[in-house]
């Protein structure tokens, strides 16, 4: 007997189906574990019964789910996780509109077919849910930085013009904020010398700047100092309006904001790294371009690797496996739009490092170009790769090792010189666009 569950906020749709298509309970229970207990009761009668085994399955386990998880596993129940897009094929079959009972319907046929390979439900716990949280917050906290950040470039330009680029090496960091909340236009500078400013630089900087002694930063101070009052003199000798003092209100809110956000970002980074952050994401930080975000958002939307049986399924799951279409003997390939998104973003942001920073994955790029391909089409196979790799670093819990991934591209150029008709440079057929291998060789 298969039980489906729909999970949602209030109110979860159960439905049992007793093998082969049998539905033998159809309820509505609420969020609570009173009533969780009491379907799994029922269900326990009706499976001694007719003398069946009891399978639970559910497609939110993680969210909306979880309470459900804790009770039955508590209880020594089997739930299993049911792919979305299984139950979806199920609905289409059963050919009626959308609705909460056939959706619990659909996920317990799914389970009745397919029971024996559905990975168990076993990732969904506090750890878990907290990385997943975790991580969804700094990717917010990203967007909010990119919003203000833009936000303050049009305020500067419009009080300093196109010099306040020049005061600071990176405008993105504490120290420019600080300065700017400190002086939001020109005018506000008015009656500071180069000495005084650079007191000012030291202490909204923090104290020291930069690794030098302190004679050397003082001189370095000074210097910025008077080139920030010299390219101001023209701005300063303006007066200052109402319209200056309204944008010098906006200007340290955003400049608050983007402290705020920043300070946000290093607790969450620090929490990562220290206690949240399993080791099989600490392994990922070992590529190229992998950072704490990253490996936390691949580690939180994967769970486990154990439920992919292969690199070719977890490469569908995250959408860098094409998806094949066949009609009339034809076979195409299209982009997979049924993925797992934040994961698939995870993969291109890796492969756009990988192929900037990485020698061997620039290599590949660059073959790919060579054979005729577009630049995008060369990124999603980097894209692939960068799927495989990560799929056996998890799955081996190892670090990545660059020279095993010389080794094995050594072993696999061997493999293919060896077998005939390999080896040779694909013809591009100008007219069509498609590609072609060349005739073998006599």
């Amino acid at each position: 007997m298969a039980v489906g569950i729909d999970p949602a906020k209030r109110a979860h749709q159960a439905v049992a189906v007793l093998y082969p298509d049998h539905v033998m309970l159809t309820r509505t229970l609420r969020n609570r574990i009173e009533d969780i207990e009491r379907l799994d009761d029922d269900v326990q009668a009706l499976a001694a019964e007719h003398q069946a085994e009891v399978v639970y399955g559910l497609e939110d386990h993680r969210r909306y789910g979880e309470a459900l998880l804790q009770v039955l596993q508590a209880r020594g129940r089997r739930v299993t996780v049911v792919n979305p897009l299984w139950t979806h094929r199920q609905k289409d079959f059963y050919g009626q509109d959308k609705d909460d009972v056939i959706d619990a319907r659909a996920i317990a046929a799914v389970v009745l077919r397919r029971g024996q390979r559905l990975p168990d439900a076993t990732d969904a716990h506090e750890e878990t849910a907290a990385l997943r949280e975790a991580e969804r917050t700094l990717q917010d906290l990203s967007e909010r930085f990119t919003r203000a950040m833009n936000r303050l470039h049009l305020q500067l330009s419009m009080v300093y013009l196109d010099t306040y680029e020049t005061f600071f090496s990176d405008i993105k960091g504490p120290w420019a904020w600080r300065f700017f909340a400190r002086f939001p236009y020109p005018q506000t500078l008015n009656g500071l010398t180069a000495p005084e400013l650079a007191e000012v630089l030291r202490e909204l900087a923090g104290g020291r700047v930069g690794p030098r002694s302190r004679e050397a930063s003082r001189q370095a101070l000074e210097q910025q100092a008077s080139r920030i009052l010299e390219a101001t003199c023209r701005l300063r000798e303006q007066p200052a309006t109402v319209v200056h003092r309204l944008r010098a209100e906006l200007i340290g809110q955003l400049c608050g904001e983007l402290l705020q956000i920043h300070e946000s970002k290093g607790r969450l980074k620090h929490l990562l790294d220290d206690e949240l952050l399993p080791a099989p994401g600490r392994s990922l930080m070992a590529m190229c371009g992998v950072g704490i975000t990253l490996a936390a958002t691949v580690v939180s939307q994967i769970g486990d690797i154990r439920r992919f049986p292969s690199r070719h399924a977890f490469a569908k799951y995250n959408g860098t496996a094409p998806a094949a279409r066949s009609s009339g003997g034809r076979v195409r390939h299209a982009a997979r739009k049924s993925s797992n998104h934040r994961l698939k973003r995870a993969m291109w942001l890796m492969a756009l490092a990988a192929v900037r920073h990485d020698p061997l994955a620039r290599a590949f790029y660059d073959r790919c170009r060579a054979r005729g391909l577009s630049k995008l089409e060369s990124l999603k196979r980097v894209a692939r790769r960068m799927s495989d790799i990560v799929y056996t670093v998890l799955r081996s819990g190892q670090p990545y090792d660059r020279a095993r991934v010389e080794a094995s591209i050594r072993r696999r150029a061997e493999q293919t010189a060896q077998e005939p008709g390999r080896g040779r440079t694909p013809v591009v057929d100008e007219a069509s666009k498609r590609y072609r291998a060349p005739a073998p060789t006599p």
